[in-house]
């Protein structure tokens, strides 16, 4: 009899596991399918019409555009890195079929956002501002909102990047859109005109940061009673932000800078939660920095998605990232998954960087958190030749990325000439080194294509020969 009462037992137990298994699975479903609001069309009552006098003074007069524009009004209030303000938004949409409008006619729609400045070193060193906005219901209230923003998928935060050092206005736009032909998931990104009260600011690249989000990394927003969570972690320089985690390769010495815990969010993590996470990541390092690190089933691959940190290191090793791995870099693992690695910040690419030129012949990464050891085990590198020689053929061939440059240009069109009305100085000063060549410092725009074109050529022609020097690097 008591056998019989704990049989049925176990199949009520077995049964309320399994609905509450479905009910989790069709609320997760439901959550990545839901449709967010766009931000439709309205008439638009009040907007910071662009200011006549400051126009005129770069010579610009009331010009047409076929690139989005995007009018910033933050009633005069200052904006800065600490604190954010509120703005009002309105925008005049890009028409679908090329038709330019004038940046008088009456906005498509607006809202309401808040507004702050971003970056590191493009906050202290460049005169073009970079901000992030994010979309609220109303004004003063606590609840975001999630909106379609020029085309991309619904989401509530986004980056404003302004190219300042970038003479071509490419580079992130272009290595996005490469980047989201290999990834899983990769930054969108479009092109926009900026007017923030009244003065007009130049080009914009508008981006999706690395976030959570059905458009973006789509990971689970609950997690157990043990702790376990889905996350995303940013590595950047030490106080960077406060409470970065007290993970192993930090305490061991074994990686630089700290890491941040970026989602779930500060007012959501629980300690638990954070607790997780660190015992998490250090699991990882301890196994790949321990002796057994390339053993298939208790060293690295246990714990990471190989093949999206082999694209990864190949992407920003083409492109010359000098700070992936150990500046602006964002990994993120799914409830119950593996760690992998999402692209950010391709403001250097290419020989871009200040104050000092790079090496062509370098293998940036083999000095980076992580990357330094996994560039040690022979398998990892063995998938690293093989993979950078079917990119090549495809989507890292040079005429390919010299076919996006061509698109690109012909994207902005005469925007490129009203931006360096305001920006135009930076070519006649040698406040930085930009861009590539035995010269580096470009005199025109033409002259920056050229120096784009040409570290392209030159770092694929030092990788064609020398991929298999990774080897040289391997202990097993």
């Amino acid at each position: 009899m008591k056998k019989r009462i704990y049989s049925s037992m176990m199949i009520v137990l077995f049964i309320i596991v399994v609905m509450l298994g479905n009910f989790v699975y069709n609320r997760m479903e439901l959550n990545k399918t839901k449709v967010s609001p766009t931000l439709k069309s309205k008439t638009v009552k009040k907007w910071k019409k662009p200011d006549a006098e400051y126009m005129e003074y770069y010579g610009l007069g009331g010009f047409d555009t076929n690139l989005p524009v995007l009018y910033i009004d933050t009633r005069n209030q200052r904006i800065t890195k600490e604190n954010k303000v509120w703005a009002h938004l309105a925008v005049l949409n890009q028409m679908e079929d090329g038709t330019e409008r004038n940046i008088y006619d009456t906005p498509d729609y607006e809202a309401w956002i808040t507004i702050n400045l971003r970056g590191a070193s493009s906050y202290s060193w460049f005169d073009k501002e970079q901000y992030r906005i994010k979309f609220y219901r109303k004004q003063g209230k606590t609840g975001a909102k999630d909106y379609e923003f020029l085309g991309m998928g619904a989401n509530s935060e986004w980056v404003l990047n302004g190219p300042f050092l970038d003479k071509t206005l490419l580079r992130n736009r272009i290595v996005y859109q490469v980047s989201r032909e290999i990834f899983e998931w990769a930054p969108d990104t479009r092109f926009c005109e900026v007017f923030v009260n009244g003065e007009y600011k130049g080009v914009y690249l508008a981006v999706e940061p690395v976030t959570n989000g059905e458009s973006r990394l789509r990971l689970s927003e609950f997690g157990l009673l043990s702790g376990e969570t889905a996350y995303i972690v940013k590595r950047d320089r030490e106080g960077t932000e406060d409470n970065p985690l007290n993970n192993y390769g930090k305490r061991a010495r074994k990686t630089s800078n700290d890491l941040y815990v970026e989602y779930p969010s500060r007012t959501d993590l629980t300690k638990t939660q954070r607790q997780w996470i660190e015992e998490d990541i250090s699991n990882f390092e301890k196994a790949l920095y321990s002796d057994k690190f390339d053993d298939p089933k208790i060293g690295y691959r246990r714990y990471i998605d190989v093949d999206a940190f082999v694209d990864y290191l190949i992407l920003n090793e083409a492109v010359m990232n000098n700070d992936a791995g150990n500046l602006s870099t964002y990994v993120y693992k799914e409830l119950g998954g593996k760690l992998k690695i999402a692209v950010w910040d391709f403001n250097n690419a290419y020989d871009n960087y200040m104050w000092f030129r790079q090496d062509y012949s370098e293998f940036f990464l083999q000095k980076q958190a992580w990357f330094n050891r996994l560039l040690q085990d022979r398998g990892f590198v063995d998938l690293v030749v093989q993979r950078y020689w079917e990119l090549r053929k495809g989507v890292l061939s040079t005429e390919y990325l010299y076919q996006l440059i061509e698109e690109g240009r012909e994207e902005l069109g005469d925007a490129i000439e009203r931006n360096y009305a305001v920006w135009g100085y930076t070519f006649s000063e040698d406040m930085m080194i930009s861009g590539g060549g035995p010269d580096p410092n470009p005199v025109n725009y033409e002259d920056a294509i050229e120096k784009l074109k040409y570290a392209i050529d030159k770092r694929f022609s030092f990788l064609d020969t020398h991929i298999t020097d990774l080897y040289n690097g391997c202990i097993n």
